[in-house]
């Protein structure tokens, strides 16, 4: 299948004790998503030739360009406290951000004509605190997003990634949710209109 766009990046707070993940948010629309895993790279040598080799995921590093970081996933995401009254966040030196799961649905064309959506979770990441960059506004207007890398991290039970490929964005969508935490009555709040399909132009990639 053809890659063709990717949408609805979703988080969810890990617990080590229970392997689970709990209170789930969407990130908004979202520019980027990318997982680049880290693998063993050893060869056992035996009469001259490999006999054994380890090629198994050892963890990973996380990108996400998120195209409006507001103050309460900011705070989320990195540990920070956060007031929704004032809408203020405080960081402080010794705010450890916390381990979350990470999953977003890849569209993809079939050899039908038809789109597929695939629905991949990461179960065990950590981002860190992203740059403040700034540029004032010239003659010809760019716009900017806020890009927080990570670590992905392989799990106890050694199962780092799920993803289940559906017919339509909504059943993705629903799988997502069901993973990170995000209960029926927050999933109608954070995908307004209940849209079907709009595709971003970056693809999420498959390792």
């Amino acid at each position: 299948m053809a890659k063709k766009g990717f949408e609805y990046a979703v988080v969810g707070k890990y617990s080590e004790e229970t392997g689970k993940h709990t209170d789930g948010k969407y990130l908004g629309p979202t520019s980027t998503f990318n997982i680049t895993t880290t693998s063993n790279d050893v060869k056992d040598y035996g009469d001259n030739r490999a006999v054994v080799t380890d090629t198994s995921v050892t963890g990973g590093t996380t990108s996400v360009e998120i195209n409006e970081m507001v103050n309460e996933l900011y705070a989320y995401m990195l540990g920070h406290k956060y007031n929704s009254e004032e809408n203020t966040v405080v960081c402080n030196k010794d705010d450890i951000a916390p381990f979350i799961g990470m999953g977003a649905v890849g569209i993809s064309r079939a050899e039908d004509n038809k789109d597929k959506y695939t629905a991949k979770f990461y179960k065990k990441c950590q981002m860190k605190e992203p740059n403040d960059e700034n540029a004032t506004q010239a003659e010809t207007l760019t716009f900017t997003h806020t890009t927080l890398e990570g670590n992905m991290f392989v799990p106890e039970d050694g199962n780092w990634k799920e993803q289940k490929t559906f017919a339509t964005l909504k059943e993705a969508k629903a799988w997502l949710n069901e993973k990170v935490g995000i209960t029926a009555s927050d999933a109608e709040t954070t995908n307004p209109k209940g849209q079907e399909h709009s595709c971003n132009s970056e693809i999420i990639p498959i390792e």
